[in-house]
């Protein structure tokens, strides 16, 4: 009895070993780390329909990662994969088919707002949306409104200037084209216009912006560069 006993004490001991030995420890740069000293987490994989179910945690036991990898030992994922901020909340998505990132692959703030939306095909970016939110100090001082940049590449192709509701009122300026694109309220277009090479209005209905709340100052006619009307609202 004794003998089975302690067969039993020492069987439970070394399944306890082998557990611990199975769940992986990580500092805050994500190098393997002895447990006492770990900031992320990841217990062993599980094998779900021919994939591998990864999830990781933040030390307090929070959710930090999930997603399905091609391999139980290797980061291969494969799909959409999802991290978390340690208070909840959604902190970014990406899409990735066989070990590459193919797809979009979005950031959020802690707060929930989204703050980069990019695509991306063969492991390369192709495009991504970055946003800015009023408060942020940009060049030393805090910006009165919201904002989006788009690039292609290198290129800065389109920015949007808004206040909360990207789709209300706001300016959409296109780069390429030289265009300003103008909205009220309710999201419709109030007018356009078309800029010279250097940046002046040229031909069109210029409106400008006050903010907090964002509402229109001021309408301004040109045609052949020559301001035509001018009106404070």
């Amino acid at each position: 009895m004794k003998t089975r006993l302690l067969f039993l004490i020492l069987f439970f001991v070394a399944t306890a070993i082998f557990a611990q030995e199975k769940t992986k420890y990580f500092d805050a740069n994500w190098k393997p780390t002895v447990k006492e000293e770990m900031v992320y987490y990841r217990p062993e994989p599980k094998a779900v329909n021919g994939k591998y179910f990864f999830k990781d945690y933040y030390k307090s036991g929070k959710l930090q990662f999930e997603g399905f990898s091609l391999s139980k030992t290797e980061e291969k994922f494969d799909g959409e994969v999802k991290y978390y901020h340690e208070n909840g909340k959604l902190s970014g998505t990406s899409v990735f088919k066989n070990g590459v990132l193919n797809g979009a692959v979005k950031l959020y703030l802690d707060n929930g707002k989204i703050s980069q939306d990019a695509i991306y095909k063969d492991g390369k970016e192709e495009s991504i949306d970055v946003y800015t939110y009023k408060g942020t100090p940009v060049q030393g001082d805090p910006i009165a409104y919201d904002m989006m940049t788009s690039y292609r590449g290198d290129d800065r192709i389109k920015q949007v200037v808004f206040e909360g509701n990207p789709k209300g009122m706001r300016q959409e300026m296109y780069f390429n084209e030289l265009k300003a694109l103008y909205y009220g309220a309710d999201g419709k277009l109030m007018g356009t216009m078309i800029f010279d090479l250097y940046g002046n209005p040229n031909n069109g209905t210029l409106f400008e912006f006050e903010f907090n709340p964002m509402r229109v100052s001021a309408k301004r006619i040109f045609v052949e560069g020559k301001e035509k009307v001018a009106s404070k609202i």
